[in-house]
């Protein structure tokens, strides 16, 4: 696993170097994901996509931290709800709805 540098030396990242801690990021999530188990690897990757694309909209630091504790919140939120009820998640299932098939003559008249 990727070392963790101290506080101090990510802050002065922050501060004079952004894209060496954005770098530095990606390299610990990566390792995260890699030190997972083999089934949650895919779920890992598709909430590190998630949560990169909600930060690139932020614009300011003290944004992206309220996005993530808010991104975090709402996933610890929902494995409460998993936990303490598992038979509603499990009976929480879409109801696929058929379309009725259009022939081409009848959109182009």
């Amino acid at each position: 696993m990727v070392e963790l540098p101290d506080f101090d030396s990510l802050r002065w990242l922050a501060q004079h170097a952004p894209e060496q801690l954005t770098a530095l990021q990606h390299n610990l999530n990566q390792a995260l994901i890699d030190e997972a188990a083999p089934n949650t690897r895919a779920q890992l990757r598709s909430m590190q996509h998630h949560l990169t694309l909600q930060m690139s909209r932020c614009t300011s630091p003290y944004a992206r931290c309220f996005l993530t504790l808010r991104l975090m919140n709402d996933k610890f939120i929902s494995l409460n709800e998993l936990i303490s009820d598992p038979q509603t998640y499990r009976d929480n299932k879409a109801q696929v709805l058929q379309f009725k098939r259009i022939k081409m003559s009848k959109i182009n008249s």
